[in-house]
């Protein structure tokens, strides 16, 4: 039996039940914000940081930003609509423990994506799921630096992405259904199945990005933290509706992928590590499923 089957059998379980959100909702303030196009415009393109450097915003500094801190869980409504969410202590220890370890196995294993200028970064991002092919634009899967060549572990690597996506959609789909409207509007168009995730999970360590937008068909985006150690300064800005959000380990937080937003600069200086999953359904992989199906948009 390789290592990587014998780490598996040797992981924490987690049941069902321990995947059922208990938070009191009493805890979860609504919060109105105004949408904000002149401090998207500010912060588009540029780097964040909580302190004053070079080439880079002092997001506390800004008078005009709200802080959501990370005791704090909140749904940002702006004229009536629900526009992003954050919810802390999002699952049982046990639960934390098992998908940060997805979250880890699927950095490992998959090569880092090189984004544009647009999408500037620090840190490492990895795919996984469905991604249009090079040469003739039909689904495919985001590769693996190497494929295992013990079939019981390759099954292992496949496994850790597919729950980790699934487990992001269902929680989204529950206790956030707002996100997951645009997800199975496009389902039912191109005729997938109920119980099928489309869209990819992307998996980052220590990831800090400018301010961008991404040319997503999802319209929102579902993404949760697993810190090891401490991590100081982990703020995703949100500058389109006014809004900075102190990130923390075992929060679950949604955005819209078409807004100006980005994470600004860590502070690691205590040895701390982040690693972050979210699922999203870009505007590429959208053409190559309506591609593959023979569906206009």
């Amino acid at each position: 039996m390789s290592k990587i089957v014998e780490s598996w059998n040797n992981r924490i379980k987690i049941t069902p039940n321990d995947l059922i959100f208990t938070r009191d909702k009493k805890f979860i303030k609504d919060i109105k914000v105004s949408h904000r196009t002149d401090l998207a415009d500010k912060y588009l393109g540029h780097f964040v940081s909580c302190c004053d450097e070079e080439e880079h915003i002092n997001i506390l500094k800004d008078e005009q930003i709200r802080i959501i801190d990370k005791n704090q869980s909140v749904i940002l409504y702006c004229d009536g609509k629900k526009v992003g969410a954050v919810i802390r202590d999002a699952a049982p220890k046990n639960v934390l423990n098992h998908f940060g370890v997805k979250i880890k196995s699927t950095i490992d294993v998959h090569y880092a994506i090189r984004r544009g200028k647009s999408h500037e970064s620090v840190g490492d991002m990895v795919g996984y799921g469905t991604r249009p092919n090079f040469l003739d634009g039909r689904p495919g899967s985001y590769a693996y630096k190497k494929k295992a060549s013990d079939p019981d572990a390759q099954r292992i690597f496949d496994d850790d992405g597919n729950t980790l996506a699934n487990w992001l959609y269902d929680y989204g789909k529950k206790y956030l259904p707002f996100t997951t409207l645009s997800y199975d509007e496009f389902k039912k168009k191109v005729k997938l199945g109920d119980d099928e995730v489309i869209g990819a999970v992307f998996c980052a360590e220590d990831y800090q990005a400018k301010g961008h937008k991404d040319k997503d068909r999802s319209e929102f985006a579902v993404g949760y933290v697993y810190d090891e150690r401490t991590v100081k300064e982990g703020y995703f800005f949100y500058p389109e509706y006014g809004i900075a959000i102190e990130l923390a380990s075992n929060s679950i937080w949604c955005w819209m992928t078409k807004a100006v937003h980005g994470t600004a600069k860590l502070d690691l200086n205590e040895g701390g590590t982040r690693y972050t999953a979210a699922i999203t359904l870009t505007e590429k992989m959208a053409k190559a499923i309506e591609k593959d199906r023979n569906i206009l948009k």
